[in-house]
Parts: structure tokens; C-alpha cells; sequence
């Protein structure tokens, strides 16, 4: 054990030089979320950026107090234990059991009488064993009390063409159960066909009620504006947010979605159907 401590003073600098690596690994992974974070357009991908960030941050603190740990260890704690003594030198291989080797060309006397080994007061106090420090009395950690577990997400496919120029190929939600007091949030994920759009439609989000009235809604353009249709590219896919912001606010009970595009000028923008919008294959539940 004692060969064990001094190893690790003499050669502290190993684990500095890996604690420095890890530290600079994970700042240059801070720097790299941090910037793809400035450059995201959704939330999505901001959020995601910024775990990253904080993840990177976590290790890069990680690093730093596991350099500090081993500072502290081999500089106050190790020289102080009873069993390190940093002037006792590594062993070297030695005669067994304080015989000397024979030495050629003469002959051993028969018998001889063994040598007599005195322990000096090093060897003696590197016999004695250290006592044990009894263990830490168990801390109770109160439970933390249980929450409630938020409803996931709900996602789908589908695939509504829109004219020769776009595609309705998905959708995803917080939640089917909504309340009037935030807006309802909807991603819509379209998909650009072969044919090239004739204007730069605008997409409107309409959730209705039972009775076909207007609870909620959202118009504009896709991705807030970020990406017009005129300018996709065949076979892309485009993220498009919208907050629906309620309209009827005193209003409950079931709602559905209806998607579609527009132009102020000539109108709505018919589906393979025939139909001016497709209503997403989803319950929505309008709650106070």
C-alpha cells in the first residue's frame, strides 16, 4: 500500500494532464452547443441545444473538482496517513530471509548460524495496523413527494397533397386534453413535391368546435416566414409552428384541427380530393 501512495504522488501529473483533456473535450463542446443554439430557428432545437450546453458545462465542472480532489489528496491527505512515508524508498530485490548468496569458489560451513535480523522502528511501524474509522451514521433523505406525470406528446402521420407542390405528411402535439388559458401549440411537417408553388400561400390552423364554429387560430406563413413556399426544394421537408391563440375562450368539450392553405386573393388551395382542408386524425378535448 505504501508502494501504491507514492506511485500516485510521483505521478499526480497523469491524472492533471487527463483532467485538462476532459476539461478542454467538453468546453469545446459547450462552445459548439452554444453556438447551435444562436442559430436555431424552433424551439425544439433550441431546447436541445441548450441540454447540450448543460451537459458539456457539468462535465467540464466534473473535471475540475476531480483535479482539485487528487491536488487535495496527494498534497495534505496522503503525506499524513500513518502507513505513506515519502522518504522510504521503493524496494529493491534483496536476499531472502537475510541470508547473504554464496559467494564463488568457497565452501559453506555446515550449520551455520542464522543472522539474526533486528526490525528497525520503520519496518515496526509499518507493521502496525491502522485502525478503521467507524463508518458515517446513516442520513434519512426525505422522499420528495410524488408529481404528476405530464400527458406525452401525440404524433402522426398522414400524406394530404396540397396542388403538385406540397405534401401534409405529419403533425405532432403536447397533448389531446388542452385549456383555454395558453395557446395550443401544433407542428405541422410538409413535404415539397416535383411542382413549383405559383405564390407564397399561407398556411391556417383552425381548431373548431363540435358545431363547426372557430375556437382557436393561427395564419402565416410556414415556419413563421423563415421558409416561404416558393422556395422549396423537391423532396425537402419543412417544420412548420404554429400557436393557436383561442378565440372563444369560455368554450369546452371536443375540438378538431383543420389545416389547409390560402391566398387572399384567389382563395384556398384544393387537396387530391377536392376539399379546401383536411381535419387531422386526432380528439381534442377543451377543458376550463
Amino acid at each position: 500500500m505504501t508502494i501504491l501512495f507514492q506511485w500516485l504522488v510521483e505521478h499526480a501529473w497523469i491524472f492533471y494532464a487527463a483532467c485538462a483533456i476532459g476539461v478542454i473535450i467538453y468546453a469545446v463542446r459547450a462552445l459548439a452547443a452554444q453556438k447551435e443554439r444562436n442559430l436555431a430557428l424552433f424551439t425544439l432545437e433550441r431546447d436541445t441545444a441548450i441540454a447540450r450546453v448543460i451537459q458539456a458545462v457539468a462535465m467540464v465542472l466534473i473535471f475540475i473538482a476531480i483535479g482539485v480532489a487528487i491536488f487535495v489528496s496527494t498534497t495534505f491527505i496522503l503525506p499524513g496517513l500513518p502507513i505513506y512515508n515519502a522518504g522510504t524508498p521503493l524496494p529493491t530485490s534483496t536476499s531472502s530471509a537475510g541470508v547473504e548468496p554464496l559467494t564463488p569458489g568457497v565452501t559453506p560451513t555446515p550449520n551455520p548460524t542464522p543472522e539474526l535480523v533486528i526490525p528497525t522502528s520503520a519496518s515496526v511501524a509499518t507493521a502496525v495496523s491502522v485502525p478503521t474509522p467507524p463508518p458515517p451514521e446513516p442520513i434519512e433523505t426525505p422522499t420528495p413527494a410524488p408529481t404528476d406525470t405530464p400527458e406525452a406528446a401525440i404524433a402522426g402521420e398522414l400524406y394530404v397533397r396540397f396542388g403538385d407542390f406540397a405534401a401534409l405528411v405529419g403533425y405532432s402535439l403536447p397533448a389531446a386534453e388542452v385549456t383555454t388559458a395558453q395557446p395550443l401549440p401544433l407542428t405541422l411537417y410538409w413535404k415539397a413535391l416535383e411542382g413549383t408553388s405559383p405564390m407564397d400561400y399561407l398556411v391556417f390552423t383552425h381548431l373548431l368546435a363540435g358545431d363547426g364554429h372557430l375556437v382557436a387560430q393561427h395564419d402565416g406563413p410556414p415556419a413563421g416566414g423563415a421558409r416561404p413556399i416558393t422556395g422549396w426544394t423537391s423532396s425537402e421537408t419543412i417544420v412548420d409552428l404554429h400557436s393557436m391563440v383561442f378565440q372563444d375562450t369560455g368554450y369546452t368539450g371536443p375540438a378538431r384541427i383543420a389545416i389547409g392553405l390560402y391566398d387572399s386573393g384567389s382563395g384556398r388551395v384544393p387537396t387530391e380530393t377536392g376539399d379546401d382542408h383536411v381535419v387531422l386524425p386526432v380528439a381534442i378535448n377543451v377543458i376550463p
